[in-house]
């Protein structure tokens, strides 16, 4: 081989290096924009999904002991203290509210803003006829266990359901959080391939061009 020729095939061999160099460094780079991303998306797993989640749950847990408060204020015979159960219920409607006002600061869809707009809407009127009968609105117990077995019940079944709907709604969308950062990490997985292969594939040339 001539000096001329040999310069060539070294200068080719340089450039290949080169080039496969550069395209691990661009799967490097890639690689590390995909852990990122995942790492990103797991966060939202946990302050965008569970945080809400355990929220719903202190909610749900909430208005059902405001509705056994309730049922054990109008079913027990004799009628437990008004004012015990009024400051009672008070309590669990504050918490109610704190509970509604920080999930209504998470990152909702549209469709959980739509529920939880809802929601509030049916709690407003549950929360009237939680009123009315536990005051003096209604002086007669048949009047408020009708009330109660009627109206209350239609009312609290609604906030139940809608409760439901929503916790609902928060695990299809972290299985879509889920099924995201899975195709972000089965990328990373073939980014992590293709650089190996490219070490070879430098390690043959190298190996090629001294033997």
């Amino acid at each position: 081989m001539t000096p001329s020729a040999n310069t060539r095939s070294r200068t080719r061999s340089v450039l290949l290096i080169i080039y496969l160099i550069g395209l691990i460094l661009t799967s490097i780079f890639l690689s590390r924009r995909r852990a990122h991303n995942v790492q990103e998306t797991s966060s939202s797993i946990f302050e965008d999904r569970l945080l809400p989640t355990n929220m719903l749950v202190n909610l749900t847990a909430t208005v059902y002991r405001k509705r056994l408060l309730l049922e054990t204020y109008v079913l027990a015979t004799p009628q437990p203290d008004i004012n015990a159960t009024g400051a009672s219920l008070n309590r669990l409607n504050r918490r109610t509210d704190s509970l509604l006002t920080e999930f209504s600061k998470t990152s909702l869809t549209v469709k959980e803003a739509e529920q939880l707009r809802l929601l509030k809407q049916q709690l407003a009127v549950y929360n009237q006829l939680e009123g009315e009968l536990s005051t003096h609105l209604l002086d007669q117990q048949t009047a408020q266990k009708a009330l109660f077995a009627g109206s209350g019940s239609t009312a609290f079944g609604q906030v139940a359901q809608t409760l439901d709907e929503l916790a609902n709604l928060q695990v299809q969308v972290g299985e879509e959080l889920l099924a995201e950062s899975r195709g972000e990490t089965n990328y990373i997985y073939v980014l992590t391939a293709l650089q190996i292969g490219l070490v070879l594939l430098i390690g043959l040339s190298l190996f090629w061009y001294r033997f």
